[in-house]
């Protein structure tokens, strides 16, 4: 097996990183993945400049600034994969629905009027 660190700031579009570690895609393609949350974008462009990280999840343009040398810290990076395409979801399995509200069923459905789970509908009255 081959180590990798792999960095990631928790947005939305890192869930893919976090799925495939989760489902054990790595462990099917022979690596050793240690996943590292990381609190910005500048912390993983370093952490990769300095070798603490193999591979991230980082901002499209970062890969090239890189490549420019526009970084105080530039090292050689390569975008092998885009992670979202201006377009972010969370889909939920068609069986769960009736527990999440039915958000976004219908084209009158507004995110402002959904739920996530009936939890969010308490913890919101509570303030």
């Amino acid at each position: 097996m081959q180590d990798l660190s792999i960095g990631f700031v928790p947005l939305l579009d890192s869930a893919i990183v976090l799925a495939a570690e989760a489902r054990g895609f790595f462990v099917e393609e022979g690596l050793n993945v240690r996943l590292t949350r990381e609190t910005s974008w500048s912390a993983i462009r370093d952490r990769l400049a300095v070798g603490n990280l193999q591979a991230a999840h980082i901002l499209a343009p970062m890969p090239i600034a890189a490549n420019l040398g526009l970084f105080p810290l530039s090292s050689k990076l390569i975008a092998p994969i885009a992670l979202g395409l201006g377009g972010n979801a969370v889909t939920v399995l068609v069986r769960t629905w009736p527990r999440n509200g039915g958000c976004g069923r219908s084209e009158r459905s507004r995110p402002g009027n959904c739920r996530c789970s009936p939890e969010a509908g308490d913890r919101e009255a509570q303030g």
